[in-house]
Parts: structure tokens; C-alpha cells; sequence
């Protein structure tokens, strides 16, 4: 019977990149024992991410603010538009947070490549 491969005959260097790619940056390290250096991908990653989350949710309160209030009426054309005029606000910080969070992702994956076995 073929199908997928079980688990136990995908690598631990295979399942640290799912872990990696797919859930969170440095998670797949934790798999192969280097605690140290998935911390070193996971926690500035986990930083990044609560940080741009914080604008994300600050830009979605103005939002609702103007909708609450009736400033805003419920066009979907009109929101969009809004969503794009706060995005371009954002200044550097969120463009750093989400290049650490991207290069965190980047970084975990060619690690665990690089990991001896």
C-alpha cells in the first residue's frame, strides 16, 4: 500500500524545516535538541510578531472608531482605503519587525540545514 511516508521515516532535519517553516521560526530546532539556538530564532521572531500584531490591532481600533461613530460608513471600497492610508503611516518600526520576523523565518530554516546531524 503506498501513500504518504509515516513519521518515523521522515528525518528529525525534515520535520525541524516543517516545524520551521510551517509554525514558527527556531520551533524545529527545539526537535533536534538545540534548545540555545532556537531561542536565538524564536525569540526576537516572537517580539517582531507582537509588535506588528500591536499596529495591526491599534490601525483596526482607529477603524472601528470611525465606523462606531458613523465617520466611516460600512463600504467595503471605503475601509480598504482607510486600511491603505494608516498603512502608509506605519513608519520603520513596522517595516523592521516584519524584516526581523522574516529573516528570523529565513534564518531558522538555512540553520536547521546546516545543523550537523
Amino acid at each position: 500500500m503506498s501513500g504518504s511516508p509515516s513519521p518515523s521515516s521522515i528525518s528529525k532535519r525534515t520535520q525541524a524545516l516543517l516545524l520551521s517553516g510551517l509554525v514558527f521560526p527556531g520551533s524545529g530546532h527545539f526537535l533536534l535538541k538545540r534548545q540555545a539556538r532556537g531561542c536565538l530564532f524564536l525569540v526576537p521572531a516572537l517580539i517582531a510578531l507582537v509588535l506588528v500584531l500591536r499596529q495591526i490591532m491599534a490601525r483596526l481600533d482607529q477603524i472601528m472608531a470611525q465606523i462606531d461613530s458613523g465617520a466611516l460608513p460600512l463600504d467595503v471600497q471605503l475601509i480598504a482605503e482607510k486600511v491603505d492610508a494608516l498603512s502608509a503611516n506605519d513608519g520603520p518600526a513596522m517595516t523592521v519587525a516584519v524584516g526581523v520576523l522574516v529573516a528570523c523565518w529565513i534564518g531558522s530554516l538555512i540553520d536547521t540545514l546546516l545543523i550537523k546531524p
